[in-house]
């Protein structure tokens, strides 16, 4: 009984017969080929244990035979060395770089060759030949079957490699994170096909859905429920699906037929999406098409799925970087130094387009009893709960930041001087009458605000601004606080 089927490709008659001689010794059954043609139809039909390649050989080279046989499903876990008469660094990388799982120089001594081929049958993944297909499905029984094999090979590969390119390309397009997973989507649909390819990230509570051609309401909500199902399996733990982020693209796609939908109809894709050895999202894809649609598009996640999740990682990643650069720790609010650049550009726009905005400074009253009676830890969880209640009772459009200490500073749009003063005299409101730590007689606080607009008569720049709204804040605070202030020009204020 032998130790193992070995394949040996060498065009070398020396080299093949002490080669042969070495391994047949030692108890292995050796087959010969003499160029590389030979090497990958025996190898088919054959069925080797091992391959010993020559780099130099004629038809095939070892590196193409090598990259043939790693790039086939049937032949992807059979060990390969590579052997080459010349001892240089860049034979052994493209050696290595094409799968070959060992690299030799000739003239090795026959218990070092022993011992890498012992080595590498004994890690061999290839458990049975049931990995191989039927030998007429196979078709390499003459040189033109096997060319169309090797051209099949190629053209996978010719595929993958481009798909992977695309996908790649997307982080230098944009570092949005939704606008990569927006990318991502809409080139799978292009190789694929599906209508709708969404994305569930677990830690942001986000479901983004692409809609890449005309697809009914009814079809996107099934799928949509399918991707939360699925989502839900591999751990995801949403507090309410109706809090969930719903972020959509291509909504003009959307028809809005009210046929009912079969979800048996609807096929579907996906992968987990795994950074740090945990699942942070999944990808799925789904289409009405038949079966053959999920097969393909299954096979396409596999090739894209370690790239497209840390593409997707990365722009999370760098979004979360962003975030914390501008963000103020404690209350999540924006912090100091972007509260002025957005202030720049809410000028600078208001220029532009001769439009009306309002800034509103507003500051905690007597803060410093509530910490020096409460304590730090208590004055930081009233910021954090005060910056919530002020988010609450804004419009989206408008921008909160922490200035400093207990001072707020918010930039209301398109808002005059009027409007702004009714709605911090709601905000002033809502902070008197809510409680802050503990029940009903717990912890209440109120708030002094003072506002300045733009424009303004004798408004030169954003620090003008700035000086008017905390020169308005001042006089809230001398007129017995919890007041709500609109600046007043000069001239008026010293008649007063």
């Amino acid at each position: 009984m032998t130790k193992g089927r070995i394949l040996l490709a060498d065009d070398n008659r020396l080299v093949v017969k002490v080669t042969t001689a070495i391994l047949e010794k030692e108890g292995y059954a050796v087959s010969v080929a003499w160029d590389g043609i030979e090497a990958i139809k025996k190898v088919y039909t054959e069925r080797p244990d091992l391959v010993i390649l020559d780099i130099e050989m004629p038809k095939v080279n070892g590196y193409q035979v090598c990259r043939l046989l790693k790039d086939d499903e049937y032949t992807k876990d059979i060990p390969i060395i590579m052997l080459t008469g010349r001892e240089r660094q860049s034979d052994m990388f493209w050696g290595l770089q094409t799968g070959a799982d060992a690299y030799m120089v000739k003239g090795f001594e026959p218990e070092r060759l022993l011992s890498v081929v012992r080595e590498r049958m004994e890690n061999s993944k290839r458990k049975t030949d049931k990995a191989f297909p039927d030998k007429e499905d196979i078709q390499v029984d003459d040189e033109s079957g096997l060319m169309r094999r090797i051209i099949d090979v190629l053209d996978k590969k010719l595929f993958q490699s481009t798909i992977l390119n695309k996908i790649g390309s997307l982080m230098a397009v944009t570092e949005d994170y939704r606008q990569v997973i927006k990318g991502a989507l809409e080139i799978l649909t292009h190789v694929i096909g599906n209508p709708v390819g969404l994305v569930i990230l677990f830690d942001e509570g986000e479901e983004i859905v692409n809609i890449a051609s005309p697809v009914s309401v009814g079809m996107v909500k099934v799928i949509c429920e399918i991707g939360m199902e699925t989502a839900v399996s591999y751990g995801w733990e949403p507090k309410d699906f109706d809090s969930v982020n719903n972020v959509m693209f291509g909504e003009d796609l959307l028809r809005t037929d009210k046929s009912d939908v079969d979800r048996e109809m609807i096929t579907t894709a996906h992968i987990p999406l795994v950074s740090r050895k945990k699942v942070f999202g999944i990808l799925l894809l789904a289409s009405q098409e038949d079966g053959s649609f999920s097969a393909h598009a299954g096979e396409v996640l596999k090739v894209v799925g370690g790239q497209l999740t840390m593409l997707i990682d990365n722009a999370r990643l760098y979004d979360s970087m962003k975030k914390l650069a501008i963000t103020d720790g404690l209350t999540k609010t924006f912090n100091h130094r972007f509260f002025h650049e957005l202030l720049e550009r809410e000028w600078r726009r208001a220029e532009r387009y001769n439009s009306v905005f309002s800034l509103m400074m507003l500051d905690i009253d007597d803060f410093k009893g509530i910490n020096d009676t409460y304590g730090h830890l208590c004055g930081d969880e009233l910021l954090k709960e005060l910056a919530r209640l002020l988010k609450g009772n804004l419009r989206a459009t408008d921008v909160v930041a922490r200035y400093g200490g207990e001072e707020f500073a918010i930039i209301l749009p398109e808002t005059s001087g009027d409007e702004a003063s009714v709605t911090a005299e709601r905000v002033r409101k809502a902070v008197e009458e809510h409680v802050f730590i503990g029940d009903e007689s717990g912890l209440k606080i109120t708030v002094s605000i003072g506002i300045s607009s733009y424009p303004a008569p004798g408004l030169r720049d954003r620090s003008d601004l700035i000086r008017r709204a905390d020169n308005a804040l001042y006089d809230a605070k001398r007129a017995r606080k919890n007041r709500v202030c609109l600046f007043e020009e000069e001239s008026s204020r010293k008649g007063a």
